[in-house]
């Protein structure tokens, strides 16, 4: 396993990358209850703000594949919502330039992201 910590992240909650495939990333994400935007997503009921839900499925691309560069954000659905008390697990499938990450918790499913990447050579 390899752990990634991200300064420039929403959040500084460690990504451990599991498996690498050409194809295929499977991560894991335990979000840290104590960060301050439980307290204010909302006071009483915490959720995870969906921005990071897709920062997740980003840093472990880039995790497993660092010379790629961020696109397009092409879709992002929050099936429901999540109140950071288990680990999510992000699936990831590409196809051409196109990535999509399943998010679940508790074999749940969280949200789906589908981003297009470029890589460094090609980026504008």
């Amino acid at each position: 396993m390899n752990a990634l910590t991200s300064a420039d992240c929403a959040t500084a909650v460690p990504i451990d990358v599991e498996h690498v495939a050409p194809d295929t990333i499977v991560a894991r994400i335990r979000p840290d209850l104590g960060d301050p935007v439980f307290a204010g997503h909302y006071p009483g009921f915490p959720l995870l703000p969906g921005v990071h839900i897709f920062e997740f499925v980003h840093r472990a691309v880039r995790a497993a594949a660092p010379e790629l560069t961020l696109a397009e954000i092409v879709s992002c659905r929050f099936l429901l919502p999540f109140r950071g008390d288990d680990e999510l697990v992000v699936t990831i499938r590409r196809s051409g330039d196109l990535w999509r990450g399943e998010v679940a918790a508790a074999a749940v499913p969280v949200a789906e992201v589908l981003l297009r990447y470029a890589s460094e050579e090609c980026a504008p």
